[in-house]
């Protein structure tokens, strides 16, 4: 039922540095932690309560865990330090702007041969082509990762630590959120996403290159890879 609990190890690393290094940003690190650990412990009946939602209760159900729900507690958060604090602005910091878009996308673009080659190379493709429908809701649902794991966990993250404990969080932490494939050779689909999403947000502070290449690698998995 909460078998997303290894995710949660990721975050020892910036809990870590933090009382090592720097205390003033515990209180934030700590946020993210509760976010993630509430997000693991209510995975399940979210998700199930969507599932019979026709075509999108997947989508919707990822929505309200990985965006909504920790915009919502920021938010909340903010506001009692900062009453003009908006939704707009938080959504900036997390990567979610116009600044930095076309450079983000062009660096998407420039590694996504990689991505895609990888993912050939180690993944076991579906027997047929998914829908054009279902590649497109997975295409669009991709954004809720890359929103939690480069919006917080890579570039809020950046703020409250340094580059470097971004960086293994982030990566780190998208790895373990697929425990199913521990120990398989598609384990190394999901490094080098985590990577090459993390290299890609990291000059222009944008996600949307990062939101491109993962859904256009799942594009290629559900509807390319059957046809070779």
């Amino acid at each position: 039922m909460f078998f997303l609990w290894p995710t949660l190890l990721c975050l020892l690393i910036p809990i870590i540095y933090s009382l090592m290094n720097d205390k003033k940003n515990i209180k934030e690190i700590l946020l993210i932690s509760l976010v993630l650990f509430i997000i693991v412990i209510i995975y399940w009946p979210v998700m199930v309560g969507f599932e019979n939602i026709p075509y999108l209760g997947y989508f919707l159900g990822k929505m309200v865990l990985f965006v909504i729900f920790p915009l919502a507690a920021f938010y909340f958060y903010y506001k009692n330090i900062n009453h003009d604090i908006k939704i707009i602005g938080i959504l900036k910091g997390l990567g979610v702007k116009k600044p930095g878009m076309i450079e983000s996308i062009r660096l998407s673009l420039l590694v996504l041969p990689i991505m895609l080659f990888v993912n050939y190379m180690v993944s076991m493709s579906p027997s047929s082509p998914a829908p054009a429908w279902h590649s497109g809701i997975m295409f669009v649902e991709s954004f809720t990762e890359e929103f939690f794991f480069r919006g917080i966990l890579f570039l809020y993250l950046w703020k409250l630590t340094d580059i470097r404990v971004a960086y293994a969080t982030s990566i780190i932490g998208f790895i373990l959120l697929h425990p199913q494939y521990f120990f398989g050779p598609i384990m190394l689909v999901g490094l080098v996403q985590g990577i090459l999403t993390c290299i890609i947000t990291h000059k222009p502070k944008n996600i949307a290159g990062a939101w491109l290449l993962h859904g256009l690698n799942r594009i290629f998995s559900l509807s390319f890879m059957p046809l070779f």
